[in-house]
């Protein structure tokens, strides 16, 4: 239990910043210290907040009305990964990125990809349904919720779901807690879908003049018969406001930024990159990069990933 002003300070606010402190922050370690808890705030009547690794633009995780605030950073453990039936049984505090490199190493993969993936715990992207870059062919973090424990603000611990993608008997409880905030319970075991981890990635980036011509490229790639992953598109303003905070080196010619990525087979990822790359040169692009390593699809990337706390600059409140 975290009560000097200083300790607590940090779960005041989210990725926004306005500052709203909590009397109390717990940081337990099971569903049933977490279950204690919401039955004593009953009992008392005060204010519980829940949180997960703060860095969301929405508020979910701020505690505008004081009370405490209940902290998942220590429920931490990836309970399971199989890579037979294809899911993997994790806590609320696991980082997305800790949990993709842990299923990577079995062959597998786990899709949704928010911007903050490095930091964001598992359970927010639950309670926040986030999204990500690859939603485009994957879908967001709905899509792979198979089962999930939570406890209800009464202080009851249930379960939905399962661990079958087949599981359609009685009402939807699973998809009804994703995307609910916190504000239906307090997510602390989650079962998760997985794929198998396509052998290769390519990511072409490409600058235009207008956002009028980038935005005309995305019918022609569905035409061409590639389905990306990812596509993104930056504007003017988004660029201008990346390139004065981070100064990637962009075109001052820059209308517009598109960023697609494919997957596949390696062959397949060849053939499909330079589509990509063809539909973007007869559209107008120009300074054309495509990646050819992890490493470089990730900075292609990287400008993406700075639109956020570039924005952020612009204006005292930014919201998502």
């Amino acid at each position: 239990v975290l009560i000097d002003a200083e300790r607590v300070e940090p779960y005041a606010q989210d990725a926004v910043k306005e500052k709203f402190p909590p009397e109390a922050v717990v940081l337990p370690q099971t569903s049933d210290e977490i279950a204690q808890i919401l039955r004593l705030a009953n009992e008392e009547r005060f204010p519980v907040t829940a949180r997960g690794g703060g860095v969301g633009y929405s508020g979910g995780a701020v505690p505008v009305e004081g009370g405490i605030v209940i902290g998942t950073d220590r429920m931490n453990r990836i309970k399971e990964i199989n890579a037979d039936d294809l899911y993997v049984v994790t806590e609320p505090g696991v980082t997305t990125y800790a949990l993709q490199q842990a299923v990577e190493e079995h062959g597998l993969f786990y899709p949704p990809d928010p911007a903050s993936y490095k930091n964001s715990f598992i359970g927010g992207n639950i309670a926040e349904n986030a999204g990500g870059m690859r939603s485009a062919k994957y879908g967001v973090t709905k899509h792979y919720v198979l089962g999930l424990e939570v406890v209800t603000p009464t202080g009851e611990i249930i379960t939905t779901g399962g661990r079958t993608t087949k599981n359609v008997v009685g009402f939807d409880l699973t998809g009804l807690i994703c995307g609910s905030e916190g504000m239906l319970g307090i997510i602390t075991e989650a079962t998760l879908k997985l794929l198998p981890l396509p052998e290769a990635t390519r990511t072409v980036r490409a600058t235009f003049r207008t956002m009028t011509e980038a935005c005309a490229c995305v019918p022609r790639f569905t035409r061409a018969r590639v389905t990306p992953v990812a596509v993104e598109v930056l504007d003017r303003n988004s660029i201008t406001a990346i390139e004065s905070e981070f100064a990637f080196g962009l075109s001052d010619e820059a209308g517009a930024l598109l960023i697609v990525s494919v997957d596949g087979s390696l062959e397949e990822v060849e053939r499909t990159s330079l589509v990509v790359e063809q539909v973007m040169r007869e559209g107008g692009g120009f300074d054309l990069l495509r990646s050819r390593t992890r490493e470089e699809e990730d900075r292609l990337w990287d400008v993406r990933r700075a639109l956020s706390p570039a924005m952020k600059k612009y204006g005292t409140l930014k919201l998502n």
